[in-house]
C-alpha cells in the first residue's frame, strides 16, 4: 500500500500446448504496444496446466479502468476492471456467500430459480450502473463439494465400513487421491464457467475466504474418530490445496517459499490467512477458520497470537477493519434444540418442554408436537437455520449418532466455542480501543441475510461496538419461512462475559449481544 501498487493476478487453465498471452493497458490508452503479462505455470492436473499471470499496477490520483486481452487458439477475449485512485477511501465492494446449490436442491428447482448465474447477472448490471465495483468479497462456499460422498464410489464404500477404529484407520490409496483431486477440479472448472458468474469473476477483482462446503459440509466439526481419520485428513488436504489454487491462484509449494505476507501467510503451518487493503482506510482480515477447526476449537491459540499483532500494527491510515469470518460469530441461539438432541442422544426420556419449543417454532411442518416425525422435521429445520445440507447425517448415521449435535457444534455460538468466541470479541474490542479503529464481522454460510452487534447500550459509539453483517446466498436457496421463524424465536438477553469467563444466562456485563431488525416486513 505504501508504494501505491495495485496487486492482483489472473488464473487460466488450459490443455493447449502453449500458454495463452495476456496484454493489459488502461482502457483509454489505445497505443499499439500494450504491456504483456508473463504466464507462470504453477500446477498441473492430468492434461491441464494452470498459468498464473501476476499484475502490478501503479495506482494514480484518480480511478482508472484497465483492459486485458486474452489471446489463445480459441481467439481473443477482452475484459475490463476498475482500479481505485491511490488515496481513494470510498471503495465500492460487494459481499456474497453460498455460491453453489446444496445437494437437496433439485434440478427442476435450480432451473426455476434461473440457474447458478441468475443473481450474478443482477450483480453485473449493478456493476455497470454504479461505474464498477472495486472488489468482491466472497465469504465461503464458492463451490458445494458435499457431493463427493455421493459421487465417488470409493468414498461411498468407506461409509459402509462398520466400527469407528476401522473407519479411522482405513488406508488412503492412490486411487482415492486421483478420484478426489479430479472431483474438485471438475467442480471448480464447471461451476466457475457458469454464465454471468464467469463474467463477474473476470471483471470484478475478488478476495475469497474458505468455508466448509469448499471442502464438504461441516468439515472440522465431526467427532474425533472421523475428523482425524485418513479419509477426512486427506480430503481436507486436497480441498484446501484446490481452494488455494482456484481461489487464490497459488500453491503450498509457492507459499512456503515466500518470505513476506503480502498475499497469504501461515502462523502455525496449518491454515492460510490474509490481510488485504481496500484503499488506505479499510483493511480486510481473512482468518482461515477451517484448517485448524475441530470439535473443540475454530483456530489454535498460537494462530490468534500471530494474527492480532498484524492488526495492531496496521498503518495509522486504517480506520475500519473488516473480519471475513464465514460462520457468523453473532447469531441467534438454538439451545432448546440442542438440549432435545442431547437428551435423545443420551437415551434419556425427552422432556415435554423441549419438544414443545421445537414444535412451536416449526409448527408449519412439525405436525403433532412431541411426535417422532415432528422431532425429525424440527431437526431438519435447525440444519437449514445454520446453513447445513444434512450431509453430516448421512456420514454419521451408520454409527447411530444424533448428527444435529455436530451440525450445531460448527457454530461460533455453540458452547464448545464459548471461551474462544469471547476471547476473539474481547481482544478486538481492546485493539479497537487502542488504535481507535472500527471492527466489523462480515459473514455468510447460513443462507439468509442478517445483522447483529455487540455493544455497550450506555455507550453505543465506543470501541465495544462491533457490527455483524451476514450475506444471504448468491446462488443457493434461502431458508423457508418456518426456519426464519425459528431464528426469530429467542428473546433472552445475551451478554459477552469477561475474557476467560463462560457466558452465564442472566449475567449482565458491559457488552450486550443483539440481532437487529433490518427488514420492515415480517416473514
Amino acid at each position: 500500500m505504501e508504494r501505491g501498487l495495485w496487486l492482483g493476478s489472473i488464473l487460466l487453465v488450459t490443455d493447449a500446448p502453449q500458454p495463452p498471452t495476456i496484454h493489459i493497458h488502461q482502457s483509454v490508452d489505445l497505443s499499439p504496444n500494450p504491456r504483456q503479462l508473463k504466464g507462470l505455470p504453477i500446477s498441473t492436473h492430468q492434461r491441464w496446466t494452470f498459468y498464473k499471470y501476476s499484475i502490478d499496477l501503479t495506482m494514480e490520483e484518480y480511478p482508472a479502468k484497465w483492459t486485458y486481452a486474452i489471446t489463445s487458439h480459441l481467439g481473443c477475449t477482452r475484459y475490463e476492471f476498475l482500479v481505485a485512485g491511490r488515496n481513494e477511501t470510498n471503495w465500492r465492494f460487494i459481499a456474497t456467500s453460498g455460491n453453489d446449490f446444496s445437494l437437496s436442491v433439485s434440478a427442476n428447482e435450480r432451473a426455476r430459480l434461473g440457474g447458478a448465474g441468475y443473481m450474478w447477472k443482477d450483480i453485473m448490471q449493478k456493476h455497470t450502473e454504479c461505474g464498477g465495483f472495486h472488489v468482491h468479497l466472497g465469504l465461503g462456499s464458492q463451490i458445494n463439494a458435499d457431493r463427493i460422498w455421493k459421487e465417488i464410489p470409493s468414498l461411498k464404500q468407506w461409509l459402509t465400513i462398520s466400527g469407528k477404529e476401522q473407519r479411522k484407520s482405513a488406508v488412503w490409496t492412490a486411487a482415492h487421491e486421483e478420484d478426489v483431486t479430479h472431483a474438485y477440479f471438475h467442480y471448480y472448472t464447471s461451476h466457475f464457467d457458469q454464465p454471468h458468474m464467469r463474467e463477474a469473476f473476470a471483471q470484478i477483482p475478488h478476495v475469497l475466504q474458505v468455508d466448509d462446503h469448499d471442502i464438504f459440509d461441516g468439515f472440522g466439526s465431526y467427532p474425533d474418530h472421523m475428523q482425524f481419520s485418513n479419509m477426512f485428513k486427506n480430503i481436507g488436504r486436497i480441498g484446501i490445496e484446490m481452494y488455494l489454487l482456484f481461489q487464490h491462484h497459488t500453491t503450498l509449494e509457492i507459499l512456503r517459499h515466500v518470505s513476506n505476507d503480502m498475499d497469504l501467510f501461515t502462523i502455525t503451518g496449518t491454515g492460510w490467512h490474509f490481510v488485504k487493503f481496500l484503499g488506505p482506510a479499510i483493511a480486510v482480515v481473512g482468518p482461515d477458520c477451517r484448517s485448524e477447526r475441530n470439535p473443540h476449537q475454530v483456530m489454535a491459540g498460537p494462530t490468534y497470537q500471530g494474527l492480532f499483532p498484524k492488526v495492531v500494527t496496521l498503518p495509522p491510515s486504517v480506520q475500519h477493519c473488516i473480519w471475513m469470518i464465514s460462520v457468523p460469530p453473532i447469531y441467534p441461539r438454538l439451545e432448546s434444540t440442542e438440549h432435545l438432541a442431547q437428551t435423545i442422544a443420551t437415551g434419556k426420556k425427552a422432556v415435554t418442554g423441549a419438544y414443545n419449543v421445537l414444535g412451536k417454532v416449526t409448527s408449519s411442518v412439525a405436525g403433532v408436537v412431541g411426535a417422532k416425525n415432528a422431532v425429525g422435521s424440527g431437526f431438519n429445520s435447525v440444519k437449514r437455520a445454520v446453513g447445513k445440507s444434512g450431509l453430516m447425517g448421512s456420514v454419521l448415521s451408520p454409527f447411530g449418532e444424533i448428527e444435529i449435535l455436530d451440525e450445531l457444534r460448527d457454530q461460533w455460538t455453540h458452547d464448545s466455542k464459548d471461551l474462544e468466541r469471547t476471547y476473539l470479541i474481547r481482544t478486538l474490542q481492546g485493539i479497537a480501543h487502542q488504535k481507535s479503529i472500527r471492527m466489523t464481522f462480515l459473514s455468510g454460510v447460513v443462507n439468509c441475510c442478517g445483522a447483529g452487534l455487540v455493544h455497550d447500550p450506555s455507550h453505543p459509539t465506543d470501541h465495544k461496538t462491533i457490527y455483524q453483517i451476514i450475506s444471504s446466498s448468491v446462488v443457493n436457496t434461502p431458508p423457508p419461512s418456518y426456519v426464519m421463524k425459528l431464528l426469530h424465536g429467542g428473546n433472552k438477553a445475551l451478554y459477552i462475559p469477561a475474557n476467560g469467563q463462560r457466558a452465564t444466562p442472566g449475567t449482565v456485563t458491559d457488552t450486550k449481544e443483539d440481532m437487529m431488525e433490518i427488514f420492515q416486513t415480517a416473514l
